[in-house]
């Protein structure tokens, strides 16, 4: 894993960096499952957590780019005290956005402090968060990160704000405003574009409601105790695997956009 880790920041390091931004900003998790419940452990599971985490992102164009995050939450017991402890995840992703939007599967390593609990140190880690841009300077995300190490693993959903210190190439950012450009709306290429846009759009349309029914479903049944059902499962799988198939028809729409000028 470490060895991975170096060989993609090498790869980042020698990219053209055409825009780069720095965000920071709080973290609010949910811990869900055997997480939450712990009932085979004896200090019992976790209620929430809070924490920050920094975020480095390196834009290779305007669509695919490379981040490496890291921060600390610290997880609050749910039955006794004295077993608080913080996570400092140490992540890369992959950044992948259309407009405001992004998606960001990102796999890594998790350490502890102040750990009195069987998790260990160097947890192979992973997750993917969500989210959109408000403004140039600040993002808003949900995200979904699982832990596991020697059998004993963790996972959480929640959601961030941050503040985004972007570098001064903003020509590369898709929120800028773009000089107008003529299309030849008669082309068939017009036609593919329209017709993959739609698509996209569908998909995303139906993708993202069905994600956050099953975030909500998810989170309801974990803080109530109760397994996570069959429909939330569903919803969650469905919904993640529709908003992510959005991406590459947004891709092709694009593609075909520029070869009708």
């Amino acid at each position: 894993m470490k060895s991975t880790f170096s060989l993609i920041l090498l790869l980042v390091a020698f990219q053209p960096v055409l825009y780069a931004q720095l965000s920071a900003g709080p973290e609010f998790a949910i811990p869900v499952g055997d997480f939450r419940h712990n009932s085979y452990m004896p200090y019992g599971g976790y209620n929430y957590g809070v924490g920050a985490s920094v975020k480095y992102l390196h834009r290779i164009n305007r669509t695919f780019g490379a981040s490496l995050q890291t921060g600390a939450i610290r997880y609050h017991g749910s039955t006794i005290k004295g077993y608080d402890f913080f996570a400092i995840p140490v992540k890369l992703g992959a950044n992948i956005r259309y407009r405001s939007l992004f998606a960001e599967p990102q796999v890594g390593l998790t350490y502890f402090a102040d750990n009195r609990t069987y998790y260990e140190n160097g947890s192979t880690t992973y997750g993917v968060n969500i989210g959109t841009s408000l403004s140039r300077h600040l993002l808003l995300s949900g995200n979904y990160e699982r832990w596991n190490k020697g059998g004993y693993k963790a996972s959480h959903v929640g959601v961030s704000l941050a503040y985004a210190f972007s570098s001064s190439q903003h020509k590369y950012d898709s929120l800028e405003r773009k000089a107008r450009i003529n299309y030849d709306k008669s082309s068939e290429n017009w036609q593919k574009h329209k017709t993959f846009q739609a698509l996209g759009w569908t998909s995303l349309g139906i993708g993202v409601p069905l994600t956050l029914i099953g975030l909500v479903s998810t989170i309801a049944n974990a803080y109530n105790n109760e397994d996570n059902s069959a429909a939330a499962k569903w919803m969650l799988g469905s919904g993640a695997v529709l908003t992510t198939s959005s991406i590459p028809l947004f891709i092709f729409s694009h593609k075909y956009k520029k070869k009708a000028t």
